[in-house]
């Protein structure tokens, strides 16, 4: 079985200690578990533009699963300058979990942009719009994540409004979405200490067990076991 997975610095579990998986391990772990062979292709801190820059350069009709973790940018312009950055995409690596994040003023500038695309970005140019066009075609092996939850008020409301449009925009293209809002909330026990933003060990434990339930009872999904024996 073969897995796409895009995301943040979550994939592969920014700030835990060594031997705790990040939730994208945990996940990958269940499936292991039920006696599937998995191959996993991974790419962390892409904005939404570089994603679709990325899918498109990928060969999607090869990927078993398409998992992607999506932010507050979903709603921006897929033109929008700050949802470009001068990194190079390249996949990232199980134990790369020191991996520099992006500074924080160009967080924030993307924050503002965020704010903006609110009440100016027609609904067809979100990238979120885009990007689901783009997948359209593998709609049955994609998985998206809302936005993950974040104990600062501001990003908080933010990502709450980008999570409306995704569950709204997903649900019209028939795309299964797992609302990571069902698992994790913004308190400080499900985030590392000192922290408002990066989820603590024992919530990546609890969103990897639950996204592989969700995978495997999606009713848009075609889940591998259906049509192949590894």
């Amino acid at each position: 079985m073969k897995v796409l997975v895009i995301g943040d610095e979550h994939t592969y579990g920014y700030g835990l200690s060594g031997g705790n998986l990040s939730y994208i391990g945990h996940f990958i772990r269940q499936i292991s578990r039920a006696g599937r062979a998995v191959s996993v292709e991974a790419y962390a801190h892409l904005t939404m533009a570089q994603t679709i820059a990325t899918l498109a350069q990928l060969p999607l009709n090869r990927y078993d699963l398409i998992i992607l973790q999506l932010d507050y940018t979903l709603i921006q312009t897929a033109a929008s300058p700050f949802l470009y950055s001068s990194g190079v995409t390249v996949p990232v690596f199980p134990n790369s979990a020191s991996l520099s994040r992006p500074s924080l003023s160009s967080r924030m500038k993307a924050l503002g942009a965020g704010l903006l695309s609110l009440v100016r970005t027609p609904r067809d140019l979100t990238s979120i719009s885009i990007l689901l066009n783009q997948l359209r075609p593998y709609r049955h092996n994609v998985l998206l994540l809302t936005p993950f939850s974040h104990r600062e008020p501001l990003s908080r409301w933010l990502r709450n409004r980008s999570r409306a449009v995704l569950l709204q925009e997903a649900d019209r293209r028939l795309v299964s979405v797992f609302d990571t809002d069902s698992v994790i909330r913004p308190r400080e026990e499900y985030f590392l200490p000192n922290d408002k933003e990066h989820l603590n060990a024992i919530s990546h434990e609890l969103l990897g067990r639950s996204l592989f339930d969700f995978y495997q009872s999606a009713p848009t999904i075609v889940t591998i076991q259906a049509f192949r024996k590894d």
